[in-house]
C-alpha cells in the first residue's frame, strides 16, 4: 500500500499505511533495550530517510530532510554496535557482522548527501541556484557528524577534525557542520585551524544539523549546551575559541570551568548585548534588523542580502556574497534567526570579565561594522592579563586573501601552543 497518493490537484498521506514510527526508533534506549527490540530496530531501516523526496526549490524543508537523513544513519549505526556488543559472547560471527556494518555506516554518514550543495554563482533556468558539488580529491571531507543531547532533549551536532591540541570552537548562529566545508565563507578557517589542531565544531540549537524546533534560545541554555558537548566529546583541557556572539558563552563557561581551559581566544565579540549596551540608535537599527531577519531571511532578496553581507563581509568578492546567502538559507530558518538575534542583544557578561583567570587573546578587526572595534577594547580591558591583537580588516568574517587572516591564524595557533610563552601582542 502506498502512503503518499497524489492526483492532478492534491497530496494526501495516509498514516495507516506507514511502517516506520520514526520517532519510536529515536526513543529506542540501546543501553537497555532488549536482543529482539534492538533486532527488530535494526530491520526497520529499508533506505535513506525520504530517499527520491528531495525537493531542492524548498531550502527549508532540505535542511530538514537532510538532517533527519544524517540522524537516522546515524541511529542506525548506533543500533548495529549495540547488537554487536550484545553478540560478542554468546555469537562472535554475528557479532562480527553487526560491528563490520556499523563501521561501513560510519564511512556513510561522512560521505553521503549531507555535504550539502554549494551555490553556483548563477539562477539556473528552473529557479533553484545550486547544483551538486563536485567531488574534487583536493577539497577535504567533512568529518564525521556525532550527537549529543543537551539536558532539556535538544539535540545537538558535533563534529572533530585535524590531530594535534584540540581547539573547540563556541557555536555561534549561521554555522552548518557540513556545508561550511564547501563555503568560502568559513572553509579556509576550518583547513586553517585544523592542520596543527583537533578542530571541535557544533551547530548551536536551532542552527544547521541540531535540532531546529527548540523552545528555549537562552544564554544559560547555550552555555549549558557547550557544556554538553565537551562531555560528549570526552575532551580534557582544551583551547576555546569564540567567534562573534559566541564570545560572551565562551567567557561564561571559561569562568564556570578554568580547569577545563587551557587558554581562551575571543575573536570579534563582545561582553554587552546590542539592547544592553544602552546606544537608542543602535538598539533602534538591531531591532530593524530583527523585524528584516524576520521577513528577508534567506529569501532571493538583493536589498537584504546586500545590507546583510556589508555588515558581515564588505570586502567581498561577489562569490563570497552569494555564497552568505546561502549560507542563511541553509543554516537557520527565519524566525529561529530573529529568535537568535534577540538572544544576543540580552546578552550581558561584563561582570565576569574580571573573574577569568585563564590566559586569553582577544582579536578584533579595526573596521568592524557588526561589532564594534571597542566591544574587543572592553573585553580585553576587562580580562586581567588579555593580549589585544588589533587586525586591519573591515571584514567581521575574515577572508581568506586578506593579510589579516594570516595574522590571525599565525597568532592563534602560537598562541595555542604556549599561552603563557607568547610575544607579547600590542595593546591599544
Amino acid at each position: 500500500m502506498d502512503c503518499i497518493r497524489s492526483d492532478s490537484e492534491s497530496v494526501s498521506l495516509d498514516p495507516d499505511a506507514i511502517e516506520l514510527d520514526f520517532r519510536e526508533v529515536q526513543k529506542l534506549d540501546l543501553a537497555n533495550a532488549s536482543l529482539s527490540e534492538l533486532e527488530n530496530g535494526a530491520g526497520k531501516f529499508r533506505g535513506r530517510f525520504l530517499a527520491g523526496l528531495d525537493l531542492p526549490l524548498c531550502e527549508r524543508f532540505e535542511a530538514w530532510r537532510t538532517y533527519h537523513s544524517t540522524l537516522t544513519l546515524s541511529q542506525r549505526s548506533g543500533i548495529l554496535r549495540a547488537l554487536a556488543e550484545r553478540l560478542r559472547e554468546t555469537d562472535p560471527e554475528r557479532a562480527e557482522y553487526f560491528r563490520m556494518m556499523s563501521s561501513g555506516l560510519g564511512t556513510e554518514i561522512e560521505s553521503h548527501d549531507t555535504a550539502v550543495p554549494r551555490a553556483t554563482g548563477r539562477h539556473q533556468a528552473a529557479g533553484c541556484p545550486y547544483e551538486s558539488a563536485p567531488e574534487s580529491d583536493e577539497r577535504p571531507k567533512a568529518p564525521a557528524l556525532h550527537f549529543c543531547r543537551a539536558d532539556d532533549g535538544v539535540r545537538i551536532a558535533y563534529s572533530v577534525a585535524g590531530s594535534g591540541l584540540p581547539i573547540l570552537r563556541s557555536a555561534h548562529w549561521m554555522s552548518h557542520l557540513q556545508y561550511e566545508w564547501e563555503s568560502p565563507v568559513w572553509r579556509h578557517w576550518i583547513t586553517a585551524l585544523s592542520e596543527r589542531t583537533s578542530l571541535i565544531r557544533y551547530d548551536q540549537r536551532g542552527n544547521g544539523l541540531s535540532d531546529w524546533d527548540v523552545p528555549d534560545m537562552a544564554f544559560d541554555r547555550m552555555v549549558h549546551d557547550l557544556e554538553r558537548v565537551v562531555d560528549a566529546a570526552g575532551l580534557g583541557r582544551f583551547a576555546l575559541l569564540g567567534v562573534s556572539q559566541s564570545c560572551p558563552i565562551s567567557i561564561e563557561y571559561a569562568v564556570r570551568h578554568p580547569e577545563k581551559v587551557r587558554c581562551l581566544i575571543l575573536y570579534g565579540g563582545f561582553a554587552k548585548g546590542w539592547r544592553m549596551r544602552g546606544d537608542p540608535h543602535s538598539i533602534a537599527s538591531h531591532e530593524a534588523m530583527t523585524t528584516l531577519i524576520r521577513e528577508g531571511w534567506g529569501q532571493d532578496n538583493p536589498a537584504f542580502r546586500r545590507m546583510f553581507t556589508e555588515l558581515l563581509i564588505p570586502g567581498a568578492q561577489e562569490s563570497d556574497a552569494r555564497s552568505l546567502d546561502d549560507l542563511q538559507r541553509r543554516t537557520v530558518s527565519p524566525e529561529n534567526a530573529a529568535r537568535l538575534h534577540e538572544a544576543f542583544g540580552r546578552t550581558d557578561v561584563e561582570d565576569r570579565l574580571a573573574q577569568v583567570t585563564v590566559p586569553t587573546l582577544v582579536a578584533h578587526v579595526r573596521r568592524d561594522a557588526m561589532v564594534p572595534f571597542s566591544c574587543g577594547l572592553e573585553i580585553a580591558a576587562g580580562i586581567p592579563g588579555a593580549r589585544f591583537l588589533e587586525l586591519d580588516s573591515e571584514n567581521h568574517i575574515l577572508a581568506q586573501d586578506e593579510p589579516a587572516f594570516d595574522e590571525f591564524v599565525r597568532e592563534v595557533l602560537s598562541f595555542v601552543e604556549d599561552p603563557r610563552q607568547a610575544a607579547p601582542l600590542p595593546r591599544v
